[in-house]
């Protein structure tokens, strides 16, 4: 498995380039505002996730580790669906701000991290899948 401290300067690296890139597109000031929160929550997030990931699978194998690492995937979307959903309801207590631009940046930054997290658990998977026919 690649080890944390690769993998999470990667996790928070990619919140850090759609945060750049909401400075440097040409939207309104408030779009921008939230698609760099949206960017924010979603780094944060994904740290969570990755250590949580990286913790509940080492050192198991077999079934153990296909447990803990779907437990782990079940925690880590109900973060995500948490940290969306009160990022959401903050950004429209503020009327001026943008929620499509803030979900928008979430969602492009989860799904980045969510490759590098399955990129990250596959590469030290050493069970063999057996297809019984």
């Amino acid at each position: 498995m690649k080890s944390l401290s690769t993998m999470l300067p990667l996790t928070l690296a990619l919140g850090g380039v759609v945060a750049t890139l909401a400075l440097v597109l040409p939207m309104d000031p408030d779009s921008r505002s939230s698609a760099l929160i949206g960017a924010l929550v979603a780094s944060v997030a994904g740290a969570v996730t990755m250590v949580l990931k990286t913790l509940l699978g080492r050192g198991l194998s077999g079934n153990a580790a296909l447990k803990a690492l779907m437990t782990a995937q079940g925690l880590a979307f109900m973060l995500r669906l948490l940290a969306l959903g009160l990022g959401a309801v903050v950004i429209r207590q503020d009327e001026s701000l943008s929620a499509m631009a803030f979900v928008i940046a979430f969602f492009v930054v989860s799904l980045g991290q969510q490759v590098l997290e399955t990129r990250s658990l596959l590469s030290g998977s050493s069970t063999k899948v057996k297809v019984i026919s």
